[in-house]
């Protein structure tokens, strides 16, 4: 069944919280203090997962790592998180068009489809398209050993699992959609609910057909970047530097987070 859960959303672009001073720069005023004060805010609207043995939290960006590890503790305190590294497959000479993806547990998708458009008949056959996903493969992994130290993502992990796909907002939704499909094709026995704190409308409605629940907490009809909406912008606060100290060894700890 495909739902949503928008218990604090707005459709007119204008917020009915309480707005967070800061963020000045941006010509309004932020709605979260920072990405944790964000996190909070999303558990309150996924309650219904609290203590669900089926439940495993996986977060797309650094960004989204702060947020994911606060919902995951809040939902209880067995509930996995995972950092979850997706990068596209760009076509050669067309580097907007995916022809696939790669992910962090080692798991490849390829659309067929797309890549017999672009000549591409056997992928296992295309030694360029096999040496671009070894190429990706080996980025993803280099990033994923960054985060607790290096603990692994086992596909058993997330089959048949309740997936809480979590980023700190979406905009343009390149990086949901394609974590979305990668997961629908790679472990399509397990449901896919994605949660975010801030989610631009007409993205949100065009993600219900495609996953079983939509859950934010602000989805205005226009966006912009999602620095915007937070306090602290790119920078980590304190606390969301304590939290990326805990996560990501080495650079992965140290990385600000992405203005979309």
């Amino acid at each position: 069944m495909v739902g949503l859960v928008r218990q604090q959303g707005v459709d007119s672009g204008r917020d009915r919280r309480q707005a967070v001073p800061g963020n000045s720069s941006s010509g309004r005023r932020a709605v979260f203090s920072d990405r944790i004060h964000a996190g909070q805010q999303l558990a309150g609207n996924l309650q219904q997962f609290t203590n669900d043995p089926s439940v495993v939290v996986l977060s797309i960006s650094r960004g989204g790592a702060v947020v994911g590890s606060t919902v995951a503790s809040a939902l209880g305190p067995t509930t996995p998180h995972f950092y979850y590294v997706v990068r596209g497959i760009p076509s050669a000479n067309i580097p907007r068009l995916s022809l696939g993806s790669v992910a962090g547990d080692g798991s490849v998708r390829i659309d067929t489809a797309v890549a017999k458009s672009v000549d591409i008949e056997t992928p296992s056959g295309s030694s360029w398209l096999m040496q671009s996903i070894e190429m990706i493969d080996l980025e993803v992994c280099r990033e994923q050993m960054q985060f607790y130290g290096g603990m692994p993502i086992l596909s058993e992990m997330l089959q048949n699992k309740t997936l809480v796909v979590v980023d700190d907002g979406i905009e343009s939704g390149d990086i949901m959609r394609e974590a979305i499909m990668h997961l629908r094709h790679c472990y399509g026995e397990s449901k896919i609910v994605v949660a975010v704190p801030v989610c631009l409308a007409d993205l949100r409605r065009q993600l219900q057909r495609h996953v079983s629940l939509v859950v934010d907490v602000v989805s205005p009809v226009f966006v912009g970047s999602i620095a915007r909406w937070y306090a602290t912008g790119v920078v980590p606060s304190v606390a969301e530097q304590h939290a990326l100290d805990a996560m990501f060894d080495g650079a992965g700890a140290d990385s600000g987070f992405d203005a979309e």
